[in-house]
């Protein structure tokens, strides 16, 4: 075989998995909703502070996150665009059609590794879209409190970019979920525990229990990337990054494992 016959079947499978994405209508939906509700959210959150802020003392104006407000939305976009890892692999296992998939490229890692990429490369374009449309629309609501920044302002570029980043690596782990449920309900469901249950049994624990497992958890690793005043009793911004690599990691090696063990 050729050069350039190797180089053409990942070139087309990547072109199957991009067409397959972007021509289902859940893949715009599940993409409007993380984009709306993120930023509505942060437009919500950031209004409410201007209507309380004359009512804070100095110390808590003084340790405000204005770039945190800004991201008070992520909690809810992440479930939308997390949904979308889950569905572009575990739709084709409702249909059958993954059967089809598998048929013609029988390297089922190969299938896994296109379908990582082209959602890899569409999530990071949203999420950092997502995350700068929320920054700057939060930031515009606060400028009566005065407290408004922009990208110059030290880390606040660094924290903005790293909310998009979030949003890449919540997209990998449904998919990663996706493959190894394979069912859309299940995985859905499995995703929201995720992000959502555990954390909220974790908090619950004694401490310091709460704060030194709560630094494992998705939404506190992402929020300490994303403030620049990160919470001083869990893991720094570089070590919270590693941790949501290692989310992603974890979760499309073991489906790399299990695709190739069991039917289709």
């Amino acid at each position: 075989m050729t050069l350039n016959a190797t180089l053409a079947v990942p070139r087309a499978l990547l072109s199957s998995e991009w067409t397959k994405l972007r021509s289902v209508r859940s893949t715009y939906w599940t993409l409007a909703v993380a984009a709306f509700a993120t930023v509505a959210t942060a437009i919500l959150v950031c209004y409410s502070v201007t209507g309380y802020w004359i009512r804070l003392d100095p110390s808590q104006q003084a340790t405000f996150d204005p770039v945190r407000a800004s991201f008070n939305g992520f909690a809810v976009g992440q479930l939308a665009i997390g949904a979308l890892g889950v569905l572009i692999i575990s739709s084709e296992h409702t249909t059958g059609l993954i059967r089809t998939t598998f048929a013609a490229v029988p390297h089922r890692r190969a299938v896994l590794a296109a379908k990582a990429a082209v959602l890899g490369v569409l999530a990071i374009v949203v999420g950092e879209a997502i995350a700068f449309a929320s920054f700057f629309a939060g930031q515009w609501v606060l400028r009566p409190t005065h407290v408004e920044l922009g990208l110059g302002d030290p880390g606040v570029l660094g924290a903005v970019s790293a909310a998009g980043l979030y949003m890449l690596v919540v997209a990998l782990v449904g998919l990663g979920i996706g493959a190894l449920i394979r069912h859309t309900a299940g995985a859905l469901s499995a995703l929201f525990a995720l992000l959502f249950l555990l954390p909220e049994i974790v908090h619950a624990l004694p401490s310091p229990w709460d704060t030194r497992i709560g630094s494992y958890m998705m939404m506190d690793a992402g929020a300490q990337m994303t403030s620049l005043r990160p919470d001083p009793g869990l893991l720094s911004p570089t070590w919270s990054a590693v941790v949501l690599v290692g989310y992603a990691v974890v979760a499309l090696a073991a489906a790399a494992w299990l695709i190739t063990r069991r039917d289709a």
